[in-house]
């Protein structure tokens, strides 16, 4: 049996000391938690190696701590495969894996792409990763470059009984803009609609002809929800969304927007038909292998007097209506979900300890 994981790991940067904020902060969160460690920021593209322990940091060191209790969830087990989001660098999750996780996986992948904050795609695997395919440069039918920012990063793993699995570790394009007008908004949404669209070009480009029979994957940080319009080319019978399959609509939601007080499901794996079905089959079979969206590790608003996390029901947003988003009479209504579910104490103690503002999802095939 296999398991597989998506995190967005939110800004995972491992830095050589340099300067206290990283470039691009616009929140200024780096330089706080510069202070707090008592060093200054860091350089990157130096070998670790070479220059030693001391003069390295992982970003957020206490929250990468407790994301290793989280990714063991629920089963007491790391996954086999971890697709990561928002990593800085290939030491970075060597470092991790090395001094969190126990040298736990054996293989580690990160191709740069051209992210002014060097946030990028990676992987770690205990299966051997047997093809790596890039599409940093892939060119659209309209001459755009999509993934060049955020990889689309394709490759190969060979489980336990010899079956070729395909993975797309993907990171589209976020909502946030300078300003928020209208067509700001809209240039964004266009992006990520490209993204979308290029990916399931490239899904049909490789497994033409074998859409029954391949095993592959799309899993990361869509920056949007199932029903958006702008992923409406991930709607397909190719490709079956493995949270909608399993979870109860209420408690989809992998992302929460502290500022704004809300959540959304903009996590996904969505699967080929026929991993769907090795995924139907192990769920089947046991209850403990049903789809899992891990939430001990996520921050809160803050605490009332009695230490009581507020709030207690943040809105879940399932469709996004902006300047540039129309509504939809069929989309499903905005909700609120219980937000009091357990956490692991340091988070209780200070929201900044958590593991991110994203769950990581885990699946078992």
């Amino acid at each position: 049996m296999v398991t597989l994981t998506t995190f967005n790991a939110n800004n995972f940067f491992l830095r050589y000391k340099f300067s206290r904020r990283y470039p691009g902060d616009r929140s200024g969160v780096s330089q706080v938690e510069a202070t707090e460690i008592a060093t200054h920021g860091f350089l990157p593209d130096r070998p670790f190696q070479k220059y030693g322990r001391s003069r390295y940091i992982v970003w957020d060191e206490g929250r990468r701590q407790l994301a290793f209790a989280a990714l063991k969830e629920p089963d007491g087990q790391l996954p086999d495969i971890l697709c990561l989001q928002e990593v800085e660098n290939i030491h970075a999750i060597r470092v991790l894996n090395k001094r969190y996780f126990g040298n736990y996986y054996q293989y580690s992948l990160l191709i740069d792409a051209y992210d002014p904050r060097n946030i990028d795609v990676g992987v770690l695997s205990t299966l051997p990763i047997t093809r790596v395919r890039s599409h940093i440069d892939f060119v659209s039918a309209n001459g755009q470059k999509p993934f060049a920012n955020r990889d689309c990063l394709e490759f190969d793993v060979q489980t336990p009984d010899g079956k070729k699995l395909t993975i797309f570790n993907i990171h589209l394009k976020s909502k946030y803009t300078e300003n928020g007008t209208a067509a700001e908004l809209r240039e964004a949404h266009l992006k990520r609609q490209i993204q979308a669209e290029c990916l399931m070009d490239i899904i049909e480009e490789k497994f033409h002809g074998r859409q029954t029979t391949a095993l592959y994957a799309v899993v990361g940080d869509f920056n949007d929800t199932p029903e958006s319009p702008w992923l409406s080319s991930l709607k397909t019978p190719r490709l079956k969304n493995i949270i909608s399959e399993y979870i109860d609509l209420d408690n989809r939601w992998t992302y929460y927007w502290r500022s704004r007080n809300r959540v959304s499901q903009i996590d996904h794996i969505m699967a080929s038909r026929a991993l769907a079905k090795r995924i139907e089959e192990k769920a089947s079979t046991n209850s403990s292998y049903i789809p899992h969206i891990e939430r001990s590790g996520l921050g809160y608003r803050k605490l009332n007097a009695v230490g009581k996390v507020l709030p207690a029901k943040p809105k879940f947003v399932h469709y996004e209506v902006d300047a540039a988003t129309p509504p939809s009479s069929t989309a499903t209504p905005d909700s609120y979900v219980d937000f009091r579910f357990p956490r692991y104490q340091p988070i209780m103690n200070n929201w900044r300890n958590n593991i991110s503002d994203h769950c990581p999802v885990k699946i078992w095939l």
